[in-house]
């Protein structure tokens, strides 16, 4: 099956790094072939080494999505692929969408992540065209009823290996000229400049205090100063690779991150996290966050949890620093049941069908 996965990088890094997760699933665990037009090459090659336009990556044929490419300007009915993927809903080249109408491509129109309750009756519908085409809404989310979440076959075995060498994470983090003292936590920091940074510092220094800051380049310098406290040793990490990113979620106790792509990746380092989602005018972010919280607390849980959650999105005056920090400091206090809630939510989900093949039955019923 031939896949043309369209991509335009709004997100700096999140778009990218979905499409790029979901081409190599398909090709490498579906056989499909795969074509991921990008706009920003550049982009996905910080993420992934070796990347450029007009070569194959890991079984995935990398095209820059330029209006002056034959495929796209010129194309015949055959240049088409089976299943057409726009990403986070751009538009399809004018040209390549008019070619479509000849053919029986499944058009998909990837949404983002929620998990928020409307998307269980937006997911898989039709939206016919006015040129006779017709596009399917696909809501990648938590639970049996969506489009599910990214995750590779082998993702999770490769995890518990790595977590359960007790010599993986020092030699991992030794190439970095990272070594932990004995009994330090270690907390990994990926955030928005507008993250509470010294609240975090605040809350990191409740008793017994012991923690490892880790922040990529890039990341420190936007929160500002290495705000390194008793108890609390920040450290300036360069910037990682995806797979490398993978295992600095596995390697940490706590990870903050942002966006979808790490959202999603720290869900399966199964360790006690904290989101911060993209920040929105009047909060409407806040109801992503309660709704993602919601799964994380199906199961009962400290509502400390949810406080840190909520507090630590809420960047609209209230609550103050000191209050983010109270907060936080509660829910680590709360740590045993949150390692609980993290592990057991990781479960459920990686007991379902990943993104990819709930994608392909769903094109596979429509071709």
């Amino acid at each position: 099956m031939r896949v043309d996965l369209f991509c335009r990088v709004i997100d700096n890094l999140g778009d990218a790094a979905v499409c790029w997760r979901l081409a190599r699933q398909l090709a490498q665990e579906h056989g499909c072939s795969v074509r991921l037009w990008i706009d920003q090459p550049e982009v996905l090659a910080r993420l992934v080494p070796g990347v450029r336009a007009s070569r194959a990556v890991q079984g995935v044929r990398i095209e820059a999505w330029q209006a002056q490419a034959p495929v796209l300007a010129r194309p015949r009915s055959s240049d088409v692929a089976e299943v057409v993927i726009a990403a986070f809903g751009c538009d399809l080249p004018p040209a390549y969408r008019s070619a479509m109408r000849a053919t029986r491509s499944v058009w998909i129109n990837l949404e983002y992540f929620s998990a928020e309750p409307w998307t269980l009756g937006s997911h898989g519908l039709p939206s016919p065209k006015s040129d006779g085409l017709t596009e399917h809404f696909f809501f990648p989310g938590p639970g049996p009823a969506t489009g599910g979440l990214l995750r590779e076959r082998r993702l999770q075995s490769e995890r518990e290996a790595f977590q359960n060498d007790p010599w993986a994470r020092s030699e991992f983090l030794a190439r970095f000229g990272i070594s932990p003292a004995p009994g330090q936590r270690i907390v990994s920091v990926f955030t928005y400049p507008d993250a509470a940074w010294p609240a975090l510092i605040q809350a990191l220094q409740t008793p017994p205090a012991n923690w490892l800051v880790l922040v990529p380049e890039g990341v420190l310098e936007a929160l500002g100063p290495a705000a390194s406290a008793p108890g609390v040793t920040v450290c300036r990490i360069p910037f990682l690779s995806q797979d490398d990113y993978d295992r600095l979620l596995w390697s940490c106790d706590l990870n903050l991150v942002r966006g979808e792509d790490s959202l999603i990746r720290a869900l399966w380092a199964g360790r006690p996290m904290l989101w911060q989602a993209y920040p929105q005018a009047q909060g409407a972010h806040l109801p992503k966050v309660q709704a993602w919280l919601d799964h994380l607390l199906a199961h009962g849980g400290s509502q400390a949890i949810a406080r840190a959650w909520l507090a630590w999105n809420d960047r609209s005056g209230a609550p103050s620093e000191a209050d983010v920090g109270e907060a936080l400091g509660a829910a680590l206090a709360c740590w045993r049941d949150w390692q609980g809630l993290s592990a057991a939510m990781m479960q459920r989900e990686a007991a379902l069908p990943s993104l990819a093949p709930r994608l392909l039955e769903f094109v596979t019923s429509r071709l």
